[in-house]
């Protein structure tokens, strides 16, 4: 291949570094399927083809189009497609992505600083590396979900090269950009109340916070005041300058509640209290934490599905984007170990009259313990060998002489009335062996948080639950469950069109109908989410009225 005399890039000759992108230019352009590869450059084409040589895809393309510019050329249409690119890099803060303004002035300064073809070149790689990023942050989220949290399980669905760049080089650049991020009503509600969050914040907030740790129905004074402003500020309760509890104070609490995932009993105790007291830039930090997680989810989820958010406890089966099932449900402790983690797979089958084959996690560290001092201790548990399943009688065993670590016993319980996993449990395998099930403990449902469990999820009306499954593939659901309950074997039931099962974190949402709804972040990952945006560029200031 021969470049002869336009090596050279302006009035300058070309220097180490060029001659090192030079050199892998030639090895891309080798492979690349270009007509013109033979002949030489001109200036500001060699000059592109130079500054993405370290990028076999890009390079790719461009060669494909003969390395044209995309966004730099005098065509009205690149200056059209530039101008797009920059207003929405300028609404890029509205999404709650770390773009905005500082991109916005380097490319300018770059564009504005152009004397040679080469500078012009820099200019058009870096728009189209930074479109690119800016581009699939907006479409699949800014941070991989996987560097958050080890107990995080998605991977970025980032877009190919070639869709963006076709997008942004068809007649409707503007639109292309409009659609690559969450086409979802919620998505659409959580940046409206980010806008709002932020004016709300630069103007000062909801006002003093409630200086108590309850406000009692038969309150009256500065303290129901406060709790009246802040709630008037909020949305939920018209103006007045009452100081005395009262029936509209009353129904605002319970919608306050409501969208809180509190009891919605009206009564303002230390937990409502707490989450009204909550300042804007808090619950803009949710917000903008439930957008990056709501791009993280922007893929085909299927036409139906089973999604568990679990700040709010809760499973539904989603069908053409409407809830046609509900239900409560427990999930994982706070602690690291027993947190219920995120990730999608497929319910594959249903087991009802489960065996609870006890993780070593529980045998050794909460069962072994009761055993040193009592051996009949858990006595609905099997104590078996795991080499050939044979199970061991309890006063053959010196349980003093183990610890977690060598303990060389499994544990079992049969299926039954008490069993810990109920009557049914509904699996989707995958790495965390996190799977829901019914549970005997029903008591739990009835707490306002309800993160109980081992990593698990408990479901309320699990019996209901199956139903519900089994009734997508029998004609009479309730007559085989009830059989098969009955008859008290385990006994596995596959699911002849699988599920897709998405378990979520969503701590903000808004719901059909415009409300916002907060939970709390039980976890501590939002945070996580939250600081990792920060730290590649977020503002975190409010925009000034």
């Amino acid at each position: 291949m021969s470049f002869g005399g336009e090596i050279a890039l302006g009035r300058h000759a070309m220097s180490a570094t060029q001659s090192v992108k030079l050199a892998a230019f030639v090895a891309v352009v080798a492979v690349i399927p270009w007509n013109a590869a033979a002949a030489p450059l001109p200036h500001f084409e060699f000059g592109v083809a130079s500054e993405i040589a370290d990028d076999r895809a890009l390079a790719r393309y461009y060669a494909q189009r003969g390395f044209r510019p995309i966004w730099t050329g005098a065509a009205d249409g690149d200056r059209q497609r530039l101008d797009t690119f920059l207003r929405s890099l300028e609404s890029a803060p509205s999404h709650g992505l770390p773009f905005g303004e500082v991109q916005i002035d380097e490319l300018r300064s770059l564009l504005s600083s152009v004397n040679n073809p080469a500078d012009l070149a820099s200019a058009e790689v870096r728009t189209t590396r930074l479109y690119l990023e800016y581009a699939s942050a907006l479409t699949a989220g800014a941070i991989d979900p996987k560097s958050v949290h080890q107990l995080i399980s998605r991977n970025k669905q980032k877009p190919a090269l070639e869709y963006l760049l076709d997008g942004i080089l068809s007649g409707d650049p503007e639109g292309f950009l409009m659609r690559l991020a969450p086409a979802t009503t919620s998505y659409i509600g959580l940046r409206k109340k980010l806008r709002e969050l932020e004016a709300i914040a630069a103007a000062g907030g909801w006002g003093s916070q409630v200086e108590a740790n309850e406000v009692g129905s038969d309150a009256s004074g500065p303290q129901v005041v406060q709790l009246r402003n802040r709630l008037i500020r909020m949305g939920y309760l018209k103006n007045s300058a009452s100081a005395e509890f009262g029936d509209a104070l009353y129904f605002a609490i319970k919608r306050f509640q409501t969208d809180h995932g509190l009891d919605p009993d009206g009564e303002a105790d230390s937990a409502t209290i707490r989450e009204v007291n909550i300042e804007p830039d808090e619950r803009r930090r949710q917000v903008i934490a439930a957008l990056e997680r709501s791009r993280w989810m922007n893929f085909p989820m299927g036409d139906q599905f089973i999604l568990v958010n679990l700040p709010d406890y809760r499973a539904s089966v989603i069908r053409d984007g409407k809830e046609v099932y509900g239900t409560r449900v427990v999930v994982g402790k706070s602690r690291l170990n027993l947190q219920t983690p995120e990730f999608s797979d497929e319910m594959t089958h249903v087991i009802v009259n489960p065996t609870w084959w006890v993780p070593r996690s529980i045998s050794t560290t909460e069962v072994l313990p009761k055993l040193k001092e009592d051996p009949f201790a858990e006595p609905q548990l099997v104590i078996f060998d795991p080499e050939d399943g044979t199970p061991v009688d309890r006063l053959l065993i010196d349980f003093s002489k183990f610890d977690r670590n060598s303990f060389p016993f499994e544990m079992r319980q049969s299926p039954g009335p008490d069993n810990a996993l109920g009557q049914v449990k509904f699996m989707f395998p995958n790495q965390f062996n996190v799977y829901m099930h019914d549970t005997p403990w029903k008591a739990l449902f009835q707490q306002e948080a309800r993160s109980f469990s081992h990593g698990c999820i408990r479901v309320h009306h699990a019996n209901d639950f199956a139903l519900f499954l089994l009734g997508m593939q029998y004609e009479d659901p309730a007559h085989l469950y009830e059989s098969l309950v009955t008859a008290g074997a385990e006994t596995r039931v596959n699911l002849e069109n699988p599920l897709p099962v998405h378990i979520t974190y969503q701590t903000a949402w808004v719901a059909p109908g415009g409300k916002i709804n907060y939970r709390r972040d039980m976890y501590g990952r939002d945070a996580l989410i939250y600081e990792q945006l920060v730290n590649a560029g977020l503002d975190t200031g409010f925009p000034s009225n």
